[in-house]
């Protein structure tokens, strides 16, 4: 059971380079822009696209030479036709619906888990000042 796309990612140090690096890769091929993660802070991103295999592959080149050329290159991987149980983590199936999980806030294209409500907190009251 595999999907009928190949998906793309590309790990870079900062988010206006992240944004440039997105630019290129669009410009580049004909890929769609799946989803980016933050991690710490948003001083390390990773940029996810689809489409085709030969599309995805010029994305991703075109990504990993702007990140270069930035010197904030990190990481490249493309992912030709994944299997259906990653589609969730990547928010690209209707079906599931998986709650993102970043060190912060994360921009994200696709359905997002309504947060939990808060609980009360057990244990003993804390003292006033």
């Amino acid at each position: 059971m595999t999907a009928d796309f190949s998906i793309g990612l590309v790990e870079i140090s900062g988010l206006g380079d992240a944004i440039i690096m997105l630019d290129d890769m669009c410009k580049a091929a004909e890929v769609e822009f799946v989803a980016t993660e933050r991690k710490l802070g948003g001083r390390l991103v990773t940029i996810v696209v689809k489409g085709e295999i030969s599309a995805v592959k010029a994305a991703v080149e075109a990504g990993v030479a702007a990140a270069k050329s930035f010197g904030t290159f990190k990481a490249a991987q493309v992912i030709a036709r994944p299997h259906l149980e990653i589609l969730p983590y990547l928010h690209l199936d209707e079906k599931k619906d998986v709650a993102p999980n970043s060190e912060s806030a994360a921009t994200h294209v696709g359905p997002v888990a309504e947060p939990k409500p808060k609980t009360a907190r057990r244990g003993r009251p804390r003292k006033k000042a």
